[in-house]
């Protein structure tokens, strides 16, 4: 039914970068993103390992409150440490995991940045 529809639409296929268009400030003459970072896939590979070291840290803390959790005299308390704990171990194993995955991808294909191409940039 909706390809009837849409079949007769034409779409230009002409692509827009934008990180030649995106600015890093409010500024008339500052760079672009694409001045900056050079590609997309530069910024996610910067985004992706600040959410390791963030991710590390709220698992660090998830730690610490288990561990107040636990000092607590309820059995309630304890189960919530216990409940805690374990939350931040699996969240510690999925980290770990996903960190040493893409170490092994980047040493098979022998990339250092993930190229992203596409209407974003690349």
């Amino acid at each position: 039914m909706f390809t009837n529809l849409l079949g007769h639409l034409s779409v230009p296929s002409a692509q827009i970068n934008l990180s030649e268009y995106l600015k890093l400030t409010k500024l008339e003459n500052e760079p672009t993103v694409a001045d900056t970072y050079g590609s997309f896939g530069v910024v996610v590979n910067l985004v992706v390992s600040n959410l390791f070291v963030l991710a590390g840290i709220v698992i660090f803390f998830l730690v610490i409150g288990a561990g107040f959790s636990y000092l607590k005299d309820s059995d309630k308390g304890k189960e919530d440490a216990k409940n805690l704990a374990t939350g931040a171990v699996i969240g510690f194993l999925v980290m770990f995991s996903a960190y040493w995955i893409v170490q092994i991808i980047k040493l098979v294909t022998q990339m250092e940045s993930i190229p992203i191409g596409g209407p974003l940039g690349g």
